[in-house]
């Protein structure tokens, strides 16, 4: 419970006379007045803690003053700070790998998230501040245990899509190329098709956003890293990939022979 003391009005205060528990309990002429301190740049005013405890027969006791007023800077909060990131509730952003089902092996998928920072205000100590939670590395498993190069991909690039007009994605783009698809009847969700297409159904991905927290007191510009990461996991609807065979007809795509 914060201390406050009554002055009177128009009037300088040198000297607290006495202490009220509750704004309005001043008698007529004085008015609620904040005392605050002065701190150097950087630190922060931290008010006295005041409690007032229940006694035996239910009622409050007189307030007791248990710590004094002083200053503090963003290390005296850090402990506190940390707390609050690791209970903080990340929305785990969006995992998005472009392209139509069924996906055809031997293509380069795209994969990107729309992941942004997320801010929480809260009380520290007396003290309003801001946590940040910033994603900073992005780990895709693809699904795929059968591809050489593995199935993995860890990056600090949260990707992006395509867009008509763009190149063809590559390997250079944050994505993955399906290149074998299991033995079919042996390995799980590998089967073969009517027409002799090898494919593999329910594969899903999923993304594990890593972020890190910072921590800044409300009103300044200055942010504090926070120890340790918290993570978030993403998974994609299952989709299936199959084999795209070559053929060799005698028909273009309109129709016309050309043998």
């Amino acid at each position: 419970m914060d201390a406050v003391t009554c002055a009177t009005l128009g009037e300088s205060i040198d000297a607290i006379s006495g202490f009220v528990t509750a704004p309005g309990a001043c008698p007529e002429g004085k008015d609620v007045a904040e005392i605050t301190m002065e701190c150097d740049d950087g630190e922060y005013a931290l008010d006295a803690l005041w409690v007032q405890r229940v006694q035996d027969d239910g009622t409050y006791g007189d307030p007791e003053q248990v710590t004094d007023d002083e200053c503090i800077t963003p290390a005296d909060i850090a402990a506190e700070a940390q707390r609050e990131f690791k209970s903080m509730k990340i929305r785990a952003p969006e995992a998005t790998v472009q392209g139509n089902p069924p996906m055809v092996v031997n293509v380069h998928y795209p994969a990107y998230t729309t992941a942004t920072t997320q801010d929480r205000t809260v009380s520290l100590l007396g003290v309003p501040v801001v946590i940040r939670a910033e994603p900073t590395e992005y780990t895709w498993d693809f699904d795929d245990p059968y591809s050489p190069g593995g199935s993995t991909l860890m990056t600090t690039d949260p990707g992006r899509p395509w867009h008509e007009g763009d190149p063809t994605p590559d390997t250079s783009w944050v994505g993955h190329t399906y290149s074998r698809l299991g033995t079919p009847g042996q390995d799980a969700g590998t089967a073969v098709d009517d027409k002799g297409n090898a494919y593999r159904t329910g594969v899903a991905v999923s993304l594990t956003t890593t972020w890190q927290g910072r921590f800044r007191v409300q009103g300044t510009s200055t942010w504090t890293d926070i120890a340790g990461t918290i993570s978030t996991t993403s998974t994609t609807d299952p989709t299936t990939v199959t084999e795209a065979r070559t053929r060799l007809v005698c028909e273009d795509l309109g129709g016309a022979a050309t043998c």
